[in-house]
Order: structure tokens, then sequence, then C-alpha cells
């Protein structure tokens, strides 16, 4: 499977933004995926919902993307919330205890409404 991601807004009034992420995410991709996220921080994404449903793996360099945007989302009041979790990424969240920093839930209404 190819790896890529897909950023699009779902109410840029409130700063609200949705990640798509397909196949891997590793250190040759997460450098242009945190550089567009910041990026949008900048221009005001404060809340992201990523589907990560067909997210396959994920590395160090991947989930530090996600800790370095968060870094960036709390002082603006910002919140991330994954949904979709295949059992190996969500064991890598409970192992690195991402899941208590960020949302981690099992649907999409479920994430939005984590942002509400």
């Amino acid at each position: 499977m190819e790896e890529t991601y897909r950023v699009q807004p779902l109410n840029q009034a409130h700063g609200t933004y949705e990640l798509a992420l397909t196949g891997r995410v590793y250190a040759d991709l997460a450098p242009g995926l945190q550089e567009e996220l910041l990026e949008l921080v900048d221009r005001g994404l404060r809340n992201l919902v990523v589907d990560a449903r067909e997210l396959e793996q994920i590395d160090s360099s991947g989930l530090n993307v996600f800790v370095h945007l968060l870094k960036r989302l709390r002082p603006l009041g910002g919140k991330i919330v994954f949904f979709g979790l295949n059992e190996n990424i969500r064991r890598v969240f409970r192992i690195t205890k991402l899941e208590t920093v960020m949302g981690v839930v099992e649907e999409r209404n479920e994430a939005l409404e984590g942002l509400a």
C-alpha cells in the first residue's frame, strides 16, 4: 500500500481539520507531514481528528509528528483525537502513554465529540 496522507478542513471557523493516514508513517514521510501540519497551525488549525483506519504502521518519527503538533496546539486550547487504530498501533499508543495525552477512540463520531 502506498504511504500517503490527506488533510482537509472540517470546520475552519473552529480550526477543526481531519487527517486521513494510509499505509505507513515512517521517517521518510514524517518531515513533510509535520511541516504541513505546523503550517496549518499557523493558519488556524486548532483541533485535529486523525482517521487511522487505513494506517498499517507508524514508527517513532511518525509518533513524534503528533507529539510536536500537540505541544503547539495545547497552549492554543487545541486537541488531537485518533480513531480507528488497529490493535498493533493501539498497543504502541498504550506503551508510550500517548493515549493519555491524545484522544484515542473507535469511531469518527466519537472523535468529533471528543473535540467538543
